[in-house]
């Protein structure tokens, strides 16, 4: 639903008389609406009624139906100061009823200590020029309904309203130049409505208000003032829908707040230019969704925020984001487009985070992370995801890693990717024909045997060179196994023979075969050199290994 637009009007009060079928006033409004444009937009009647009337149905403690009438300059103050009342004293309105009301003031429209009994709609009711109060006023567990209210432009106060037990309807209502103002408000445990609410260009400000186990709805509303302020709200219990809604560029601090029942959704949610802050937040064991929310240039921060899951899912994050958390289960940035900073590095922080989904994310920014401070291989582990997701998602920190110039968690992250993209590759295979098997097995065991575990895939140098060794002697005591077993045999060559044992011509050959000098003074007889041509093979493709693997750490 679009929202409210801003509408002036001019009013002209007449003697005919005004009779809507349940009373009869002497005077008629006639207030006419016009648009930005000054084109008419709506012609309405009410009957004017004199607010001392009203008060002295107040003071009697009458019924109060004031439907479809004008009323200028309402005040309970006045109220009482006009009735020797104390400034504080409760007044009770009792079954109260505004339905279709136009309220105007020079300065306010007060029903500020009021007490609302049975009953209590302002539906479709207008507040003209001034300022509202609902300073302190208690509701006393009705259904409060303010939908389709027009607030104007002055400030809305509902500073210490209690609004009981009762459900809280504020839907497409709007306030379009004053502060909106529920600081200490308590919503009680009714579910609470401002779906498609316009807030406008005033600030609003729910500092220290409680909501009990009802659901909350800011879906489709629209902020459009310097800052939208809900830090240390408690939320209750109910969910939390801010789906739709529209921040503009307003500052937004939803710090310290505490909703530790209940779901919290800002899907498709709306920022612009203004910091977005959930510090020290705690969501208890429940979820966060921004799902395909749009986040314009002010940053985002949710450090120390305690929740079950935190989603970015489809988002395009354009700006600082601050996610040490404190303690979360899953931060999810699947199919996410990093423009600028997510940072994720734990440092002086406390950070528990067990799970980070970052599939089919597109990194044009940087992803602070540490390898082993934040435990990235467990964190990509823990998914619930195929090997072909965890590799891709092992790519993108390897390539986040080097852009960073952190090469040994480059080299971690490139490992972990190699290794899920031979599962993801094997199960490809054998998924797609179960006889595969016969030759999948024993090719990705080759695999891992010379590029995994002799060299972790030319990130480890040293690997590289203790299995050069292990081999070297495991050829050398091949040879002298032979030798012993009558299979083959090591003779002098072109020189004397000198006076060498037996291990030690096996050695010596297998070095001097495994190195690929062949100095020729020992020559391979029978099967023994079948054996040596593999030696020699496997020496010049580990010395190929280790140069890469060298060069490789040199370069960089």
């Amino acid at each position: 639903m679009s929202q409210k637009q801003h509408q002036s009007y001019s009013i002209k009060i007449s003697d005919d008389p005004f009779d809507n079928g349940l009373f009869s006033l002497p005077r008629t409004a006639v207030i006419i609406f016009r648009d930005g444009n000054r084109n008419v937009v709506k012609k309405e009647r009410y009957g004017v009624l004199d607010v001392d009337e009203v008060y002295e149905k107040i003071v009697a403690g009458d019924v109060l139906n004031i439907s479809n009438c004008y009323i200028k300059n309402f005040s309970l103050a006045e109220c009482r100061e006009k009735h020797a009342l104390s400034k504080d004293e409760k007044l009770q309105l009792n079954q109260f009823s505004a339905i279709h009301t136009f309220f105007e003031a020079d300065t306010t429209t007060d029903f500020s200590y009021a007490e609302f009994a049975n009953n209590c709609d302002f539906i479709n009711t207008t507040f003209g020029s001034g300022n509202v109060s609902f300073y302190k006023t208690d509701f006393k567990g009705v259904t409060v309904d303010f939908s389709n209210v027009d607030f104007g432009e002055g400030s809305i106060n509902f500073q210490f309203a209690d609004f009981g037990t009762g459900d809280v309807i504020f839907e497409n209502g709007a306030n379009y130049n004053g502060n909106t103002t529920f600081i200490n408000a308590n919503f009680g445990d009714g579910n609470v409505n401002f779906k498609n609410f316009n807030f406008g260009l005033g600030n609003v400000d729910f500092h220290f208000a409680k909501f009990g186990i009802g659901d909350i709805s800011f879906d489709k509303s629209e902020f459009n003032g310097k800052y939208v302020d809900f830090r240390k709200v408690e939320f209750g219990e109910g969910k939390l829908d801010f789906r739709k809604t529209t921040f503009g560029n307003a500052l937004v601090s939803f710090e310290e707040i505490e909703h530790k029942k209940g779901r919290t959704y800002f899907k498709r949610a709306t920022f612009g230019s203004g910091n977005i802050s959930f510090d020290m937040a705690d969501f208890g064991n429940e979820e966060v969704s921004f799902e395909a929310a749009e986040f314009g240039t002010g940053s985002l921060s949710m450090l120390r925020t305690i929740s079950k899951s935190i989603t970015f899912k489809s988002c395009q994050l354009k700006t600082y984001i601050d996610l040490r958390v404190s303690r979360c289960e899953c931060i999810d940035l699947s199919d996410t487009i990093i423009r600028d900073i997510i940072d994720l590095k734990k440092g002086k922080t406390e950070l528990e985070l067990n799970t980070l989904i970052l599939t089919g994310v597109r990194n044009l920014g940087k992803i602070f992370l540490d390898w082993k401070e934040n435990k990235v291989k467990t964190l990509i582990e823990s998914q619930n995801s195929t090997d072909l997701d965890k590799s891709n998602q092992f790519r993108l920190l390897k390539e986040d890693f080097h852009s960073s110039g952190k090469y040994n968690d480059e080299d971690k992250a490139y490992v972990a990717f190699k290794r899920y993209e031979l599962k993801a590759y094997n199960s490809s295979k054998i998924n797609s024909n179960g006889f595969n098997r016969l030759w999948v097995y024993p090719v990705s065991f080759g695999k891992k045997l010379i590029f995994d575990w002799m060299g972790l895939y030319a990130t480890n140098p040293l690997r590289v060179l203790i299995s050069m060794l292990c081999t070297y002697v495991l050829f050398s005591i091949t040879y002298l196994c032979m030798i012993h077993w009558g299979i083959g045999d090591l003779k002098p060559g072109f020189s004397p023979p000198e006076e060498l044992s037996e291990m030690a011509i096996s050695f010596y050959h297998s070095a001097i075969t495994f190195l690929t000098i062949g100095y020729g003074d020992y020559s391979p007889w029978g099967t023994i050199r079948m054996v040596s041509s593999i030696e020699g093979f496997v020496g010049l493709f580990l010395m190929s290994y280790f140069t890469v693997a060298f060069v490789r750490k040199i370069l960089r």
